[in-house]
């Protein structure tokens, strides 16, 4: 094998790998779409339900599944913002497990982003969550990141921390500045 062909193959390797994983790594996550943003009025649905602010009435509307209600922005306590991260198995698996994935430090993880709104009785309504699956290997973080920036770059690859912010930031001006808890 000559050295053109060789390059020819791993070129040919790395485009396919990252094919693969564009395709794994684009399924949707979480989202955040605004509905309505209009005069006093702001409304959003995301994955969790719909929600309405309305800042004549001081009052927020809410769908989530079965669960429907109207509170009043002072009967809110404040916002959580989470960052969780749990073991990704069955992502790990299907990547292929290796010894160096036994290793914690290696192991493939899941980013959960979640905001939920608390209520001073101490119910807890979820308002957004998003997940986004994160690859980790041994000695190949730095060929992790360049193809990460690559699908990020072709639009491939959404930066799901950066979305979540961004909806945090968008319910706390339209709801009168809840604090975080």
């Amino acid at each position: 094998m000559n050295a053109l062909s060789l390059t020819l193959t791993i070129v040919c390797a790395i485009l396919l790998d990252t094919a693969w994983v564009a395709l794994f790594r684009s399924r949707p996550v979480g989202k955040f779409e605004v509905l309505r943003d209009a005069g006093n009025t702001f409304g959003f649905t995301s994955n969790a339900g719909t929600f309405t602010a309305h800042q004549d009435s001081q009052t927020l509307t809410y769908v989530c599944g079965k669960l429907r209600g109207s509170l009043k922005f002072s009967e809110i306590k404040g916002l959580e913002y989470r960052v969780n991260e749990k073991y990704a198995l069955l992502e790990e698996l299907f990547f292929g497990l290796d010894l160096t994935d036994l290793l914690p430090r290696y192991h493939d993880t899941i980013e959960w982003f979640c905001i939920t709104m608390v209520t001073l009785d101490g119910r807890r309504i979820p308002m957004y969550l998003s997940g986004q699956y994160q690859q980790r290997e041994f000695l190949l973080g730095w060929y992790i990141e360049l193809q990460a920036g690559l699908l990020a770059r072709l639009g491939l690859l959404k930066d799901v921390e950066a979305q979540s912010r961004g909806a945090l930031n968008q319910i706390q001006a339209r709801m009168g500045g809840p604090r975080l808890l």
